[in-house]
């Protein structure tokens, strides 16, 4: 019985993810046992924070976690509410953790969950670390007596007034939306609350779309796609508003949206933003073998260098440390990583 839960979970570019009857209790227990090994075998110190999404089974996966984990000795941290990924990656990056764990499926339909772990420096995990987590995955310990504590945080609120004092610092110079309208659409995920709150904070007028929690996403999957968000798309291109965002269900992925262009090319996005920050520094890029040529256009426009990877952030943060590229980053995995995501 042990061996056929355990054939049921094969982590991919980015965690485990499976439609709801394959992604059982059971299964995610084991993950978090794995996780538990791993980190013991490892000598890595520190509790675990969880974050989880709008999925109507999410937050109770993620108490199983916690479960599994307390008992094993780990602290740990579970958000209080449903949070974007970016958030939890950065509440572990900025805090005394050994890694983190989110219970997400993403973009995909609501009949899809899954499982990512975040490391402690708040990047994904690469094969090395989750090829050694497959190779632990046993059932956990039995939960009697927890030795670590589980408590709730409020890890949205930090992350939202964090955003504002990174990009000041980075850019030297304060965010300033004061007279622009900004349409901003949810999909019924994390986002909301999140992404709305850190445009009002630097002064924009919100216009919300999809900004109230639906564990089925409005019967659409939670993909910031053209197809799936025809109101925002509306509201920008008939001049409701200034310029639109779109989040899918773990806000880890951006679409934007301009009067004039209407839904813009993930490839055109992040080459305007690596223009963007060329402007302030030098700096190679580090970009997927799915991107567009247009940014090694940039770069040897401004004599820098391109570093291609395979597809997945994961390559693509791995590549910028070892490269110590300017690229998306260094501006921060915080706030700019749903750019190269979607890509």
């Amino acid at each position: 019985m042990d061996e056929e839960v355990r054939d049921g979970i094969t982590f991919g570019t980015d965690g485990w993810r499976a439609r709801l009857p394959e992604f059982t209790t059971a299964r995610v227990r084991m993950v978090a046992q794995a996780v538990a090994t791993y980190l013991d075998d490892e000598g890595v110190p520190g509790g675990v924070a969880i974050g989880y999404d709008a999925r109507e089974r999410s937050p109770e996966f993620a108490h199983e976690l916690a479960t599994v984990l307390s008992t094993n000795g780990r602290d740990v941290v579970v958000s209080e509410r449903d949070c974007p990924t970016p958030a939890l990656a950065w509440t572990v990056a900025r805090g005394e953790f050994a890694g983190g764990l989110v219970v997400t499926a993403s973009h995909n339909p609501p009949e899809y969950n899954g499982v990512k772990f975040v490391p402690a420096d708040g990047t994904p995990a690469l094969p090395a670390v989750t090829d050694e987590l497959e190779r632990r995955l046993e059932p956990p310990l039995s939960t009697a007596s927890p030795e670590g504590r589980i408590e709730e945080d409020d890890i949205v609120t930090p992350y939202v007034e964090s955003v504002g004092s990174v990009l000041s610092g980075a850019f030297d110079t304060d965010v300033d939306l004061d007279g622009m309208t900004v349409a901003y659409d949810a999909m019924h995920g994390s986002g909301r609350g999140v992404t709305d709150a850190v445009l009002e904070r630097a002064g924009a007028t919100v216009s919300r779309f999809r900004c109230e929690r639906d564990p089925e996403f409005g019967g659409t999957p939670p993909e910031p796609a053209p197809e799936y968000a025809p109101s925002l798309v509306e509201a920008v291109t008939d001049g409701t508003a200034d310029v639109g965002f779109v989040n899918d269900g773990d806000s880890d992925r951006v679409g934007v949206v301009t009067p004039e262009r209407g839904f813009l090319d993930p490839n055109v996005v992040l080459a305007v933003v690596y223009e963007f920050l060329l402007e302030r520094a030098s700096g190679d890029v580090v970009r997927t073998v799915s991107t567009s040529s247009l940014v090694d256009r940039i770069a040897s426009d401004h004599g820098q260098s391109v570093h291609e990877t395979p597809v997945g952030f994961k390559w693509v943060a791995e590549a910028t440390s070892e490269h110590r590229t300017r690229e998306l980053l260094d501006a921060g995995r915080k706030f700019v990583e749903p750019v190269v995501e979607r890509i």
